[in-house]
């Protein structure tokens, strides 16, 4: 793509696809915005930066204007998901109030989902020190969904949003009728009202599972060695794995004795978030087998956040997340394509361990509803792990 934008106050700049000569042009404009402190690799450094340029599922766009890289937006396709994420956008401070990348991001929309038709839904997280991030999305025909407490951290830890591109055929084939608990329900009747989906079934009760001793993991943190050994599972053993969490590739690995437990994650150990991609669970209790990774997770690899995406449909699951302290962040409808071609709804879930701070976050409408669900698991969650004290009667009695 090659193409010319005209701005509202006539300037015009050149929007192409961005190449390996471009890559210098590129760190340098995300150096000048970030102020050094960004903490993709792909965006500080030019071995990542080339490698991403290189992969089948990168489309790299770039706007310049007299030679100059004045703006740079990074977008990445899930072919079997039909899946699109879009990230790292960046606009040069002189360049900034002209809706450069409303128009950037607008024009490849338009080409991805409706023309070349490579996506049903397009993701971006967003800022949240203001709204100006949010906005341009909106604009451009995204939907808030959803908010990640304590997500990254640039100069301190931030919060940021989730904004959803949906083409004009994403629902034709969405799986209806969530599973759900009722903790959930909230969290999915933001996204109902938005699209006027249909109600969700509500499963009030499930079997509790029996409490288990803590797992001992050991870990592989050799990214090329844990990859290795992800993609061998992935052929070998793959009906023991689960799992989802697009655009991510592992680069550390934590197992148990025997391998009756495996979990991949990749971890960003600038700033210490964790995606949870895959695991193969052995332990009958989930919420044990999560809560004794995140201790290790932790302990060895500085983990600061730690995300898990969490289907619609499968309500036990979701059940022993939220009792490992996973609360809901978002609602994904139409997320991933299942075997029968159907688009199932995810909703992401996360632990942080960081105290949370909302004081200085800016949040369009909707993700305001979604940190008031947020909050109100929040609370339940303090309430149930700190019940209060009942005294015995008559112990203090003379």
């Amino acid at each position: 793509m090659k193409k010319q934008i005209v701005l509202p106050d006539n300037t015009r700049v050149r929007l192409k696809r961005a190449e390996v000569e471009d890559v210098d042009g590129i760190l340098k404009l995300y150096d000048v915005v970030y102020s050094s402190k960004y903490t993709l690799p792909e965006a500080t450094r030019s071995d990542a930066a080339i490698k991403k340029l290189a992969s089948a599922d990168c489309r790299w766009f770039i706007c310049v204007k007299k030679n100059e890289v004045i703006a740079s937006v990074i977008f990445l396709i899930d072919e079997p998901n039909r899946l699109g994420k879009i990230y790292a956008a960046a606009v040069r401070p002189d360049y900034q109030g002209k809706n450069i990348m409303h128009y950037m991001v607008k024009e490849i929309m338009e080409d991805l989902c409706n023309v070349s038709k490579f996506c049903d839904a397009v993701y971006a997280t967003t800022r949240t020190v203001s709204f100006a991030s949010q906005i341009v999305l909106e604009h451009a025909g995204f939907v808030s969904l959803g908010i990640f407490p304590n997500v990254r951290r640039v100069q301190k830890h931030e919060s940021h949003g989730l904004e959803v591109f949906y083409s004009k055929t994403a629902f034709e084939n969405r799986l209806q009728m969530p599973t759900l608990i009722p903790e959930l329900k909230k969290l999915y009747s933001i996204a109902q009202d938005i699209f006027k989906f249909e109600d969700a079934l509500i499963v009030d009760k499930l079997d509790d599972v029996p409490q288990e001793d803590s797992i001992w993991f050991n870990f592989e943190d050799d990214a090329a060695e844990v990859e290795r050994v992800y993609n061998h599972r992935l052929t070998s053993d793959r009906r023991r794995m689960a799992g989802f969490f697009p655009f991510h590739t592992p680069n550390m690995r934590f197992f148990s004795k025997y391998l009756k437990n495996e979990i991949y994650c990749n971890i960003n150990r600038q700033d210490g978030h964790m995606a949870i991609i895959a695991y193969k669970c052995e332990a009958r209790n989930f919420t044990n087998l999560l809560n004794s990774f995140c201790r290790a997770a932790q302990a060895v690899a500085g983990a600061e956040y730690v995300e898990l995406m969490v289907s619609a449909f499968d309500p036990v699951m979701q059940k022993q997340a939220l009792e490992a302290r996973f609360l809901p962040c978002s609602y994904f409808p139409a997320m991933r394509m299942n075997f029968n071609g159907e688009r199932t709804d995810y909703m992401a879930m996360s632990r942080s361990f960081v105290a949370l701070d909302f004081t200085e976050i800016h949040l369009v409408k909707n993700n305001q509803k979604f940190l008031e669900a947020f909050m109100e698991c929040w609370y339940s969650m303090i309430l149930k792990f700190n019940k209060p004290f009942e005294e015995e009667p008559g112990i203090f009695q003379d």
